[in-house]
């Protein structure tokens, strides 16, 4: 009998499971695929909030480029936001894999959850290696979630480029005739380019078209909009795009997803002072990450809303507008 379950070997998963263990909990992490952080299928531009939650980041050997400004382009026109050192160009399979290093957790690999089934002592994981039990379980397993399969997701896709590029910027670009809900991007990665872009109908013939393309690797990935109803019910708890806590305006969830592994642990600890795993008690991480992020989501929301909506003279006039405003107290996340 395990203390924590944790269904996903991602970086929430991962970050949950290491702060449990360190806690003194017997955890073990679920995780389907045959190894950490593959196959890839998210970017690896990350905010420099990361710091906060692994301060030796940058003496991991995941760091590939540092970035100190983005523009954004539209039909015609275009915005700088600029900030020294604003987020890191990581190797995100290399990323996952320290995370789990430092967690000193067991990893079941090649390890599918089907089923969870919660009794009055303990939960139960069916798998496809049999069944897994524990006080609790923590949902962390993507956006096709177990506990969350009918909601809305758009596709995010990545093209990686061999060539040198060690530029300082990242370009967000906006094409209504190509893409209604989303933008293209491009990541310089250092030894290589990342070509990208999400929405609900996107292809990779769109980056090869809007680029100019050819030869290229391909990974993608599902992107899920907005958080589920409820993160929480008796002895489970979900974190990081399973429970929809990713930003709306961009698809990144790292940071969201970390802040809400820290919040998880913390009430997990809790549940286990008083020995109660009931709604009562662990509904206290849905109110505690809700006032960390929920604002922040609820706004990406509403910009996303007016992506969907807006024609490309809206948005060159929403570049325009923003050339005026002051930029200085923000960060990638808008967690201030």
């Amino acid at each position: 009998m395990l203390d924590v379950i944790v269904v996903g070997g991602g970086p929430v998963g991962l970050h949950t499971a290491g702060l449990c263990k360190r806690m003194g909990y017997k955890v073990a992490v679920l995780e389907e695929d045959a190894s950490i952080g593959e196959p890839l299928r998210c970017s690896g531009l990350i905010s420099r909030n990361v710091t906060k939650f692994f301060p030796d980041i940058e003496k991991w050997g995941v760091v590939e480029n540092v970035i100190d400004y983005a523009v954004l382009h539209s039909r015609k026109s275009d915005l700088t936001l600029r900030k020294t050192k604003a987020a890191y160009v990581i190797d995100r399979s290399l990323f996952d894999k320290k995370i789990a290093e430092q967690s000193g957790c067991e990893i079941k690999f090649g390890c599918r959850a089907g089923k969870i089934n919660v009794r009055d002592d303990h939960v139960e994981i069916i798998t496809n290696k049999g069944d897994v039990k524990g006080e609790m379980a923590i949902i962390c397993d993507g956006p096709n979630s177990m506990l969350s399969k009918k909601r809305k997701v758009v596709k995010g896709l990545i093209a990686i480029v061999k060539g040198e590029n060690h530029a300082k910027n990242v370009d967000l670009c906006f094409n209504k005739s190509l893409l209604h809900d989303g933008f293209f991007w491009k990541i310089p990665r250092g030894k290589t380019t990342e070509y990208g872009a999400w929405g609900s109908t996107v292809k990779f013939t769109d980056i090869e078209k809007f680029f100019g393309i050819k030869k290229y690797e391909k990974f993608a990935g599902l992107i899920p909009i907005g958080p589920v109803k409820k993160s929480y019910s008796e002895r489970i708890l979900m974190a990081g795009s399973s429970a929809g806590q990713v930003k709306p305006w961009s698809g990144g969830g790292v940071i969201y997803g970390l802040t809400c592994a820290e919040i998880a642990a913390k009430t997990i600890e809790k549940a286990f002072k008083c020995n109660d795993f009931s709604e009562f008690v662990l509904k206290q991480y849905e109110t505690a990450w809700q006032k960390k992020i929920g604002r922040q989501i609820k706004m990406g929301l509403i910009f996303r809303k007016f992506l969907e909506h807006s024609n490309d003279f809206q948005l060159d006039a929403a570049l325009r507008t923003g050339k005026i405003m002051n930029y200085s107290w923000m960060d990638m996340d808008f967690i201030v």
